[in-house]
């Protein structure tokens, strides 16, 4: 996967302006204006990179109809092999 394109660079980004913060689908995709499919396929090349950390919510759900979220981070071991500027020719 290339990260220098458009989508991915967009949601790395976002995911290192906050390391902190655990982003969900949907809040990537409001925040990046990017489709929730585009973000969920960007998510799933950038796990399988290993370059980002994906947990499932665990709680008790006070209503029936809501879902676990999954939440996104920045994988903290290979945060450092990330460089968001474009390569040097």
């Amino acid at each position: 996967m290339n990260i220098w394109n458009k989508g991915p660079r967009t949601v790395l980004g976002l995911l290192l302006s906050s390391t902190a913060h655990k982003f969900y689908i949907s809040e990537l995709a409001a925040c990046t204006g990017l489709a929730r499919n585009t973000v969920c396929s960007i998510l799933d090349r950038l796990e399988s990179a290993e370059l980002v950390v994906r947990k499932k919510e665990r709680f008790e759900y006070d209503h029936p109809a809501r879902a676990a979220r999954v939440y996104y981070t920045l994988d903290p071991h290979n945060i450092h092999h990330l460089r968001l500027h474009a390569p040097s020719t």
